[in-house]
């Protein structure tokens, strides 16, 4: 299986920045590795053969990290200075968009186990969504965006629609080129989670597949978390593994 896939590195990362001064969040060391070389390795693992990378104007040694970590992946990155987490989701939905019929968008700091990356593209081909959210029942977030599922896994409410709360969204997407072309401006939203919320309420068909344990790295306890996750899931999904200068 080959794909496209993004992964979003454009925000603020502000709960990291008092413990990694200096760092911007996609570089934050994860047991010796870059956090978005662990997001790469993972979707490179799984079949991506091009990543579209956004970052901020912060970033700018973001991209050269990724190309000598990587070697043999086609990259195509941009930088911009996004208002919200929407817009900085529809920036690479609209590129990839140019380029594929369906792809993989990932925040920087969603650690998924290949083989669930697999999985979750597949369900949401296999189920003919227009969209798909990986959910996930392991809930470690202060905030989490909450998502209800019918029987067939077609996702139901996001956000403070959803009334069952037993599984939370994990910073993993899928989204074809026809839902792409609806995206609205930028300022409709102001946050990527609003946009969800939206979208299942239009009724549109939204997979919701059911993950692994997954981890979400937002705050400094986090880390830790995954150092732990990184050696004991992630290391077998990430063959070409390579350490880079950070």
């Amino acid at each position: 299986m080959s794909f496209r896939a993004g992964i979003i590195a454009a925000g603020e990362g502000s709960r990291l920045a008092a413990r990694y001064r200096g760092i911007v969040k996609p570089l934050v060391p994860v047991a010796g590795r870059p956090l978005s070389h662990w997001v790469a390795g993972s979707l490179a693992a799984a079949g991506a053969d091009e990543l579209t990378v956004l970052t901020n104007s912060r970033g700018a040694a973001v991209a050269p990290s990724l190309r000598a970590a990587f070697p043999r992946l086609a990259f195509d990155c941009m930088t911009a200075d996004t208002a919200s987490s929407f817009e900085s989701f529809r920036l690479v939905a609209l590129r990839l968009a140019e380029k594929s019929e369906d792809f993989l968008i990932s925040t920087v700091d969603a650690l998924v186990p290949s083989e669930d990356v697999v999985g979750f593209l597949t369900e949401c081909r296999t189920a003919r969504a227009v969209a798909g959210l990986a959910l996930t029942a392991h809930v470690d977030d202060e905030n989490p965006l909450w998502a209800d599922v019918d029987e067939r896994d077609f996702v139901t409410a996001v956000g403070d629609d959803a009334r069952t709360r037993r599984r939370a969204t994990c910073g993993l997407y899928y989204l074809t080129r026809a839902a792409a072309a609806r995206l609205p401006k930028a300022s409709a939203h102001p946050r990527l989670r609003d946009f969800w919320r939206a979208l299942c309420a239009q009724g549109v068909s939204v997979a919701g597949p059911l993950l692994s344990e997954t981890l979400d790295v937002d705050r400094p306890q986090d880390v830790v978390a995954a150092e732990v996750y990184a050696a004991s899931r992630l290391h077998a999904s990430n063959p070409e593994r390579k350490h880079s200068p950070s």
